[in-house]
C-alpha cells in the first residue's frame, strides 16, 4: 500500500475499525469464546476466539448491518474457523462421553447400575450421531443447543435462511428422537 493508491484505507478507516473490534471484544468475547471452548477445550478456544476477532478487524470494512446482527457475524466467523478444526471437536466430544461414562466412585457402584448403564448409551448414540452429523448440521445443533441462539439468530451465524434453519433444526430433532426410540426399544 503506499500514499497514491487509492483503494488503501486511511488512517481514519483503521482507527475506526479498530475501535469498532475493541468494542465487539468487550461486549461479546466471553460468548464467543465460551462456544469455541466447548467445542475445542479452552486451549484451542482461546486460539479460535484471538484468531475470530483479528478476522473481523481485518473485515470490519465488509460488515453489513443489513444482513444480521454482529453477534451473528462473529459466531459465523467462529464456526467456520471451529469447522477447521473439527478433528480436535470430535475427539473432545468423545472423551467427554468416555468421561461420563466413568462410575462414580463416591457411592456404592451396585447402586442405580440400571439408570447408569442407560444413560451410558443414550450418550455414546448422542455422541455418534454427533460426529457423524455433517458439519453444516453440528454447527447449527451447537448453536442452537449450546449457545441458546434463536433460529434467527442461527440464520444470521451460518449465513443461512431462518426457514433453513428451521427445517433442519426439525430434522435433526426428529432423528435423534428416531435413534432414542430405537435404543429404548432395544
Amino acid at each position: 500500500m503506499n500514499r497514491f493508491d487509492t483503494n488503501a484505507p486511511s488512517q481514519r478507516d483503521v482507527t475506526d475499525a479498530r475501535s469498532e473490534i475493541e468494542r465487539l471484544f468487550t461486549d461479546h468475547a466471553s460468548a464467543i469464546f465460551g462456544y469455541a471452548s466447548r467445542r475445542l477445550g479452552r486451549d484451542l478456544g482461546g486460539d479460535v476466539t484471538a484468531e475470530a476477532f483479528a478476522i473481523a478487524l481485518e473485515r470490519w470494512a465488509s460488515f453489513d448491518p443489513t444482513r444480521g446482527t454482529e453477534l451473528g457475524w462473529l459466531y459465523g466467523i467462529t464456526s467456520n474457523l471451529i469447522r477447521r478444526h473439527w478433528r480436535t471437536e470430535e475427539r473432545r466430544l468423545r472423551a467427554i462421553g468416555a468421561s461420563a461414562t466413568r462410575p462414580d466412585t463416591s457411592t456404592d457402584p451396585l447402586l442405580r447400575v440400571e439408570q447408569r448403564a442407560d444413560a451410558e448409551v443414550q450418550l455414546e448414540t448422542i455422541i455418534a450421531l454427533i460426529t457423524d452429523m455433517d458439519s453444516d448440521d453440528r454447527d447449527l445443533l451447537m448453536l442452537t443447543a449450546w449457545e441458546h441462539l434463536g433460529p434467527a439468530e442461527v440464520a444470521d451465524a451460518l449465513g443461512i435462511p431462518v426457514g433453513t434453519v428451521k427445517s433442519r433444526l426439525s430434522r435433526l430433532r426428529s432423528a435423534l428422537r428416531r435413534q432414542r426410540e430405537e435404543n429404548d426399544d432395544e
